[in-house]
């Protein structure tokens, strides 16, 4: 980890003139530059460096991307009314200000660039904000200045040139190899139960796109890598948003006929890129004097390796994304629940309480079927969401006494809703079929509750807020189980049928907002049909999230290691006993896959059985690891991925990840052994990344309970060798310097 990245918190929006006096925008975060201008009606994009410096500090010694080189160089653009408005733009005005973040008191610098459309009246401001790191969040607003009703479509929230690269045949070998110069990295399986299965793929001369949600699937998280091979330096990018998206790639490194490009050059590779809100079209009826404000983008480039670019996303996120003011304790728990995969009898949820309490949990979730009678749980809890009332058989208390067994033991108590579905037999679908989406798809159902309209989102939201107040709950958890072919809805909206992805989405994260700040001591968990909605722009409002379903070795693991690429370990929710993820693999693998995200674990014997003690001991003494030593310093803390490429649906070979303090204290290094270890493989030499050469350190080798005192140096340069005889077994590292 190159420690001038991280230690430098440095923010500043620079506005100059260019050579024909157009206004240029030099955004600086950290050691990061990233500049655009206002050039012939157009904002466009200007380059990029590492270095901290501003691209023309020399003006006499210009550097800025040439934005003429590249067909589509503006950073945002809309199709407005069947009308492309990247053009015929007027500069307005541009402004900064400083912001505090109340919950963690983090600096922030926000600029606004103020623009008049020529060709329709359109107003749009362009907002970036710097927090120190290698990333800056971007969203643009667009406001309808007329006096008739504007259709958006295809809204494109960030884009333009990333990079010239000339004379790029000196470094490669030769034209042959123009499909080396850049890679593209990305979750590669778009499926359910098969989240964050990470993959860099070269990137062709031509045009490459990533896509999800409405295009193909909802489970492929909207976030990319782009890395310069030859240079080593390395875009990186999400998008907050959990409906239907396009992140689209141009390269063009092709060699003139004449060996000589457009601009003199023997050889320059263009790139360029836009990040894209797809759906039906319109996606958005602006009504007179109406504003639209897009999701955010964070986008950052560093350079470095990927681990870098991993660990400045989440430092950005941590600071500017994840901002309601709420317990420290609450972001980290260890979980535990029951759900509809066995019978839900209160003898049933003790059991399940006094074992999440032997193992060192610190909260249960009664999960779906609460609201079913009892043993027609895992037949009907689907059917029966939105009449969310506690069986009377069941609970007659309004779950006083499962409440008090959890608070007796230690644990906070928590209930689940799927909050935005009527189930078909419900009596609120009953009652208010009118408050179903409507289909595009004639004669196909959803059970979708249209949260655009405002008195289902109403209802949908004091139903939330008497669960919570009602049953007095520690914890509410969200589910959402829908196929993504029942997004395809609409609303009559000026005139025309608007795509209902857009407002639903807008409505849904406001609610979660409001109810954010009304119940701030309240855990909320995320849970969309296991990865269906772990996108920034859900989870910002959560405190953490299930990012898959799939919890089976060796793909469990898989995900874990790409997701957390995406979203700081923390916020992440893995699973240990339950989901069939005992079938395959040792104990140790399962418990130690969880380290590296949020811990959540499940009973361990059927009801009437005899505890296996060496099994519970086992798993409290990983999770008491968790809690004790890393829980201190996760929040802040590095995550270091020594095997990213994990893309296979069942992965082979080997997993290493790596958790340490940013001081260089301590950490944990596990590994793993995936399918299909030969004889001959068993031993593998691991070199701890977050460590300080010049410190000395206690190394404990957990499966032994053994330990050794071995320098910084050596650790760094020598390594430690690991032997794990077979497929599915794990050892985990515990390193901390040395008093």
């Amino acid at each position: 980890m190159q420690k001038a990245l991280f230690d430098n918190d440095f923010t500043d929006i620079y506005v100059s003139r260019g050579p024909q006096g157009q206004p240029v925008f030099c955004y600086r975060t950290g050691m990061t530059v990233y500049e655009e201008m206002f050039d012939k009606h157009r904002l466009v994009a200007a380059g990029w460096n590492n270095a901290g410096t501003p691209l023309d500090v020399l003006e006499g010694m210009p550097c800025r991307l040439d934005c003429d080189r590249f067909t589509q160089p503006w950073v945002f653009d809309a199709e407005v009314n069947g009308e492309c408005v990247a053009y015929d733009w007027e500069y307005v005005g541009f402004e900064k200000y400083e912001e505090t973040v109340p919950a963690n008191g983090a600096k922030l610098l926000h600029g606004v660039v103020t623009l008049q459309n020529g060709m329709c009246p359109l107003t749009a401001q362009v907002h970036t904000v710097l927090s120190g790191s290698a990333v800056f969040t971007r969203y643009v607003t667009l406001k309808n200045e007329s006096e008739q009703p504007m259709k958006l479509n295809r809204i494109v929230i960030m884009g333009g040139g990333m990079e010239l690269f000339h004379d790029w045949t000196d470094y490669v070998n030769g034209e042959q190899d123009k499909e080396k110069l850049y890679s593209l990295g990305y979750m590669e399986n778009a499926h359910g139960c098969a989240e964050g299965l990470f993959r860099w793929h070269d990137m062709i001369s031509g045009g490459m796109a990533v896509e999800g949600r409405f295009v193909n699937d909802r489970y492929r998280y909207p976030m990319f890598m782009v890395r310069c091979n030859p240079l080593g330096h390395l875009w990186f990018a999400q998008m907050a948003w959990s409906g239907g998206y396009e992140f689209r790639f141009d390269l063009d490194a092709d060699i003139a006929p004449n060996g000589i490009s457009e601009g003199g050059d023997r050889a320059a590779a263009k790139l360029s890129f836009q990040m894209a809100l797809t759906g039906p079209a319109p996606q958005y009826v602006l009504l007179p004097g109406e504003t639209f404000t897009s999701p955010e983008v964070y986008i950052g480039r560093v350079q470095g390796d990927l681990d870098d670019a991993v660990n400045m996303m989440h430092r950005h996120t941590r600071r500017c994304v994840f901002t309601y003011d709420e317990p420290k304790e609450n972001v980290a728990t260890v979980g535990a629940g029951i759900g509809p995969e066995r019978a839900m009898t209160r003898e049933a949820i003790f059991h399940t309480i006094d074992t999440a309490a032997a193992v060192g949990a610190e909260s249960c979730i009664v999960d779906a079927g609460w609201y079913c009678e009892a043993g027609k749980e895992g037949a009907e809890w689907w059917r029966r969401v939105g009449d969310w009332t506690a069986d009377p058989g069941k609970h007659g208390d309004s779950f006083a006494a499962i409440r008090e067994r959890c608070h007796e033991n230690g644990l906070k108590f928590g209930l689940w809703m799927e909050c935005e579905r009527m189930g078909t037999e419900s009596a609120v679908a009953k009652a208010h079929p009118e408050w179903y989406q409507t289909r595009r798809l004639r004669g196909t159902d959803t059970t979708v509750i249209d949260m655009t309209n405002p008195d289902a989102a109403a209802w949908v939201e004091r139903q939330v807020e008497r669960v919570i107040e009602e049953y007095r709950i520690d914890l509410f958890r969200l589910d959402y189980n829908v196929d993504y072919t029942q997004y395809n809805c609409y609303n009559e909206r000026g005139g025309c049928r608007e795509s209902s992805y857009l407002r639903y989405y807008q409505a849904l994260y406001a609610m979660f907002a409001r109810l954010r700040k009304k119940y701030p001591r309240v855990i909320f968990e995320n849970c969309a049909g296991g990865g269906g909605r772990c996108d920034l722009g859900m989870v910002k409002h959560f405190t953490h999230t299930w990012v898959s379903d799939y919890q089976i070795p060796p793909r469990s693991l898989a995900v874990t290691n790409g997701i957390s690429m995406a979203l700081p370990p923390e916020r992440i929710d893995r699973l240990v006993s339950g989901m069939n993820g005992h079938l395959r693999g040792s104990l140790d693998f399962t418990v130690r896959s969880t380290l590296f995200g949020k811990p959540t674990t499940n009973t361990y014997n059927p009801l009437g059985s005899e505890m296996n003690e060496a099994e519970l001991a086992f798993v409290k003494r990983e999770f008491d690891l968790y809690k004790n030593f890393i829980r201190p310093y996760l929040t802040d803390g590095y995550i270091y991925h020594h095997t990213p490429e994990l893309y296979e649906a069942h992965p082979k070979g080997r997993c290493i990840l790596e958790r340490a303090g940013v001081d260089g204290t301590k950490g944990i290094v596990g590994i793993f052994n995936l399918a299909d270890v030969r004889p001959g493989d068993e031993t593998v030499v691991v070199y701890p990344r977050g460590l300080d050469e010049g410190k000395t350190y206690e190394v404990t080798f957990d499966n032994s309970q053994t330990a050794a005192t071995v320098s910084g140096f050596a650790l760094v340069n020598e390594g430690l060798r690991v032997r794990l005889p077979a497929s599915l077994t794990s050892e985990l590292i515990v390193y901390r310097a040395a008093l």
